[in-house]
């Protein structure tokens, strides 16, 4: 059965006069709708039929689970739309109950899913590989990856404070990192990998200091630091505020990251069925967020305080400036591990290892659990990776 957003496409299209009586019971019942309730349609007003439309839960054993996100990264925000439009009551077995555990940073979420204080987490790459790697804690296990950026227009951001030079590129605003204070989000993480890596290939001379993203704002504002690696949406926040201005993104490198969905090895093999579940709910959420920006960012706007609408729809559905040599795909609804993103995984794991984050360089057997995704997209007949998020100008956005 397909996602009922695309039915309402096919009603909208009634609705507007562009479609048949004719046309749109057979579009329909193709969809998966019954007869009777198309054609009961026709003689209602609204968008009843959306509920007909709905699918029933599955079977299975029910569960009472807690999920942690942090909205503060786009990459928790299928997390967010999951709880919002309650979409795990779809696909979770009737009778499951979801508590929810949220925050401004990841690492609680990482040390609750260690704890057994939640089954379900989403965190960036990074952190969530160097979760798996704590067996002797807990069982823990990537089973998508829901978001992924070739373009590093998520994580790979890099500020300067106002009253830097105005570059004509970033060879030019690397040279000047040289000998400079830069702001680093956390050790280990996506921006200390991309950071790291500058400082080594062009042999910068520079102090890093690794600061909380909130306080990356505050440093910048008060000179304290002089340049900033920070993450979406508080990049679009930092320049929507005048705190200071993008310098570059891991664009001209084709930089990789994204953000994981890890589960305990013990929920999964206790409750198969919603562990699938879940990833199917991500899978509509992602769809939703492909289709819906600004209803998206008014679901997250409810979990993040302080974060105008337009600092949300900028940090994911936002154009870069035309001089960042950015790409149009600021992201992309991944899901799935294909071959890009496997390599891109061993690869973040051999970086852990020489910072010292990891005491392995290479994931433990059985850490990328494919099965539960693989299930999924087919059961859903769905294609990956869903889509793209596309840069649009800030003229779009009409919240």
């Amino acid at each position: 059965m397909r996602n009922p957003d695309e039915l309402d496409e096919i009603i909208g299209e009634y609705e507007k006069g562009r479609m048949d009586r004719r046309t749109f019971i057979k579009k329909a019942v193709a969809m998966g709708l019954t007869l009777s309730s198309a054609t009961a349609f026709l003689s209602t007003s609204g968008r009843m039929v959306r509920d007909a439309f709905a699918q029933t839960p599955p079977a299975g054993k029910p569960v009472n689970i807690t999920v942690g996100y942090f909205p503060s990264w786009v990459g928790g925000w299928s997390g967010v739309v999951i709880r919002h439009r309650e979409l795990w009551k779809k696909y979770l077995p009737a009778g499951s109950k979801v508590d929810w555990d949220v925050h401004v940073v990841g690492a609680p979420v990482a040390n609750n899913l260690l704890a057994g204080k939640l089954q379900i987490g989403y965190l960036g790459d990074a952190p969530g590989m160097i979760a798996t790697t704590k067996r002797n804690i807990a069982d823990l296990r990537i089973v998508e990856f829901n978001m992924f950026t070739n373009t590093g227009q998520m994580c790979a951001c890099l500020l300067v404070r106002n009253d830097a030079p105005q570059f004509k590129n970033s060879d030019e605003a690397i040279k000047w990192l040289d000998g400079k204070k830069i702001g680093v989000s956390g050790k280990g993480s996506c921006g200390d990998r991309f950071v790291s890596g500058l400082v080594k290939k062009y042999n910068l001379k520079a102090e890093i200091q690794y600061l909380d993203p909130t306080i990356v704002k505050t440093s910048l504002q008060s000179k304290k630091i002089d340049a900033a690696q920070s993450f979406q949406p508080h990049v679009a926040q930092i320049m929507n505020g005048g705190f200071a201005r993008i310098a570059f993104t891991g664009t001209k490198w084709d930089w990789q990251e994204g953000n994981v969905i890890l589960m305990r090895k013990d929920f999964i093999d206790a409750y198969p069925d919603a562990a699938k579940g879940w990833i199917k709910a991500d899978i509509e959420a992602l769809q939703f967020m492909l289709k819906n920006p600004l209803e998206t960012v008014k679901m997250v706007a409810q979990d993040l305080p302080g974060f105008s609408l337009k600092d949300l729809w900028m940090a994911l559905y936002g154009k870069y400036p035309d001089n960042l040599e950015s790409k149009e795909n600021n992201a992309i609804a991944q899901v799935g591990f294909d071959k890009n993103v496997m390599d891109y995984i061993n690869e973040a794991f051999t970086f852990l290892h020489s910072i010292g984050a990891t005491t392995i360089n290479k994931p433990l057997p059985g850490a990328i659990y494919t099965d539960l995704v693989n299930q999924a997209v087919k059961e859903m007949n769905v294609k990956i990776p869903l889509g793209y998020f596309k840069g649009r100008p800030a003229s779009e956005f009409k919240g």
